[in-house]
């Protein structure tokens, strides 16, 4: 049984099908580490941390109101993040429609007055492995991802690990 608490860890992200979650996780086969579990597999827009139960009916308005365009991604390349010796797949050139969602996001992020630290430098990616050896460059077999779902999402620790939960979701 999960926990009350009065503050929430939350996220926005693009939450994949399960044919496309399917060729992700296929993704980890060829990388070392602790792999992310495969029903957790989603690229975030943005990070919210710990927010307060009351700011969920909020965070949906601000997913409601956003205008979604349809989009493909096609993930195409690994990547890795140094500091926290992560290995991720995304595209190598974010379709424009992608980088619009992000900023409008945060734009209705802020114009809702929701506290929260956004990253610096958006770089949009599916985190497939923690504590893992360097893995770059080009996808033999690239994934083509038709987005059709945008997630608010909770993070949940159990003795399992992280679970992330939909919260609210919403279709392209």
């Amino acid at each position: 049984m999960l926990k009350e608490t009065a503050s929430l860890r939350l996220f926005f992200a693009l939450w994949p099908d399960a044919a496309t979650r399917e060729k992700l996780a296929a993704l980890q086969h060829d990388v070392s580490g602790r792999k992310v579990r495969a029903q957790n597999l989603h690229l975030t827009l943005a990070f919210l941390g710990n927010q307060l139960r009351a700011a969920v009916p909020v965070l949906k308005e601000v997913m409601e109101s956003l205008t979604l365009s349809s989009m493909q991604l096609e993930i195409d390349t690994y990547g890795y993040f140094q500091q926290q010796r992560i290995v991720w797949a995304g595209p190598s050139v974010p379709p424009p429609a992608l980088l619009d969602l992000h900023c409008a996001l945060r734009l209705a992020i802020d114009e809702a007055q929701i506290a929260y630290k956004p990253l610096a430098g958006f770089k949009p990616h599916i985190s497939l492995a923690r504590d893992a050896k360097e893995q770059t460059g080009k996808l033999l077999q690239p994934v083509q991802w038709r987005v059709e779902k945008i997630a608010l999402l909770e993070s949940v620790s159990d003795t399992t690990g992280v679970i992330y939960h939909p919260l609210a979701e919403r279709r392209f």
